[in-house]
């Protein structure tokens, strides 16, 4: 959002130095402009703690990527099937199998079988 956008919304006049505390906790939430404005002037505390727990979102989600990731990589190198069923629990199917294609993994026969499944829905 651009200042003169915050500055119509909200009636405030902000300085440019003032302005980025706004930028900031606006690119760190996944809030409509309407809504972050109006939170901005009747209910700041409350979009601090929005900004928060969207960071810890991010972070959470960043993390299971990697977990999955790491799944992945090890069902692969180690066939091992209870691997790969804890990542397509974590990821779904879809996700799992494009991860897979992508890091240039041979499918076994069962994710065969899967993207079959899928084709055909």
């Amino acid at each position: 959002m651009l200042q003169q956008e915050f500055e119509e919304r909200t009636g405030l006049k902000l300085p440019v130095d003032g302005y980025v505390e706004v930028e900031e906790c606006y690119m760190n939430t996944d809030l409509d402009k309407d809504v972050f404005c109006k939170l901005w002037i009747e209910n700041p505390t409350a979009l601090k703690e929005i900004e928060r727990k969207t960071a810890l979102v991010r972070e959470l989600q960043e993390e299971r990527k990697c977990l999955s990731n790491l799944l992945i990589d090890q069902a692969e190198k180690c066939s091992a099937s209870d691997l790969r069923e804890m990542a397509i629990a974590m990821i779904g199917e879809r996700e799992y199998l494009s991860r897979k294609i992508t890091k240039g993994y041979n499918l076994w026969e069962v994710d065969k079988e899967l993207l079959l499944d899928i084709l055909k829905k």
